[in-house]
């Protein structure tokens, strides 16, 4: 099983000079004396045993404040393979497209995803197997992701979607060929975000959570990122009601000689958040309520992770934070 880091998908988009209304448009139109630029970007968090992961992106629809719509329907399809972008490698989703200024509220995002098909969004694993990718409803409402946002004349607004796979991808009982992508998407102004590098000890981790003189090679680490100053840590479980899940999960590798590695988590918003380390990322199975904080012994969830804590993480716009765990 191979863990993927998290990938950047550029979609430096322009639209405009395009009625207002639903209409549809082509690219290349040129920029009008009454629009801005909009530069979306797509970012997506990791997924283990995956080689490919394919989603085939149609056109893009904005719903302006004042009610009407402009959509664009792609000439010919992208089809974006999400894991090969990765270490900061970017790729273009669209070029050149202006957009009317004003507010707008919402940005959908139109694909083929359809259910048993084998010729357009799939997911293809390490063992070589390939499945359908079906998003339930993509191709009739594609992905509405509702966040306010501006376009200024002659400026450019530049937004981040999140695009977060381990969330997102499932295999259920019964529903075979298809794997089924339920996105767990946020929408973020790139220009408001920073990074957070994380140096974690893992022998020092290990001997933490597992007992002194644990070997490194036991502990699972991984890293969760939580909203707020003081959050108390959940598993990624889809459930509110235990717990606000991570806002990002991701494994820590141990390559079995160097016990302190650094994980990067890119594109976090200016704010104040909660970092957890654990050596039980393996127990954490998305969408399953594996944990509970507030499980008594012998309760299932008890203890199932363990947490070592750093609150009160500051991230600043287009800045680094440096942290250490333990």
């Amino acid at each position: 099983m191979r863990s993927i880091t998290r990938t950047v998908l550029v979609a430096g988009l322009a639209f405009g000079a395009i009625s207002m209304g639903g209409c549809g448009g082509g690219e290349g139109a040129a920029v009008g004396p009454s629009s801005g630029t909009l530069d979306l970007r797509i970012t997506d968090a990791p997924i283990d045993a995956a080689a490919e992961v394919v989603v085939v992106f149609t056109g893009i629809e904005l719903h302006s404040a004042s009610g009407g719509d402009v959509r664009i329907d792609f000439p010919n399809p992208r089809s974006i393979d999400l894991l090969k972008l990765q270490d900061g490698a970017t790729d273009a989703l669209t070029d050149g497209l202006p957009v009317p200024v004003g507010d707008y509220q919402w940005i959908r995002l139109i694909v083929n995803a359809e259910q048993n098909s084998q010729s357009s969004s799939y997911i293809k694993l390490l063992t070589g197997e390939q499945y359908p990718l079906w998003i339930p409803s993509g191709a009739e409402s594609g992905l509405k992701l509702v966040r306010p946002f501006k376009v200024a004349q002659g400026g450019t607004t530049r937004l981040l979607i999140d695009f977060d796979l381990r969330k997102s991808i499932i295999a259920p009982p019964g529903q075979s060929p298809n794997y089924i992508m339920r996105p767990a998407l946020r929408v973020l102004d790139e220009l408001q975000t920073g990074k957070i590098e994380a140096t974690v000890d893992l022998a020092a981790l290990a001997a933490a959570q597992l007992g002194e003189g644990a070997p490194v090679g036991e502990c699972a680490a991984g890293v969760y990122l939580f909203a707020g100053s003081a959050a108390t840590p959940d598993d990624q479980d889809g459930d509110v009601a235990d717990g606000a899940d991570p806002i990002v999960y991701e494994p820590v590798a141990y390559d079995g000689a160097n016990t302190t590695v650094t994980a990067t988590i890119p594109f976090i918003e200016a704010g104040t958040y909660t970092l957890a380390a654990t050596c039980d990322f393996d127990v954490d199975a998305a969408d399953v309520n594996d944990y509970d904080a507030a499980a008594a012994q012998g309760e299932p969830g008890f203890e199932t992770l363990r947490w070592t804590i750093l609150d009160n993480v500051s991230v600043t716009a287009n800045t680094t934070t440096a942290v250490t765990l333990p």
